[in-house]
């Protein structure tokens, strides 16, 4: 599995993507913005669908090497 949409990220998506807590410990869902999965769709020639599962598999992939529990 090749991280192919991580460099295409902005910095404060990229802060979004590896963040696992909120305030006072609580878990955090990352939901990517629908401008952020259009843009990404055009760029790659994807669906936004397929745009959408490649980020949470890539997120998947670097939280585990990070060694961060998701």
């Amino acid at each position: 599995m090749e991280i192919q949409l991580y460099p295409k990220l902005a910095t404060n998506s990229r802060k979004a993507f590896l963040k696992v807590k909120r305030r006072y410990g609580r878990p955090y869902h990352y939901k990517p913005r629908g401008d952020l999965l259009e843009r990404l769709s055009k760029e790659t020639g994807k669906t936004i669908d397929e745009v959408h599962e490649q980020l949470l598999r890539e997120r998947a992939i670097l939280l585990k090497l990070k060694g961060i529990e998701n």
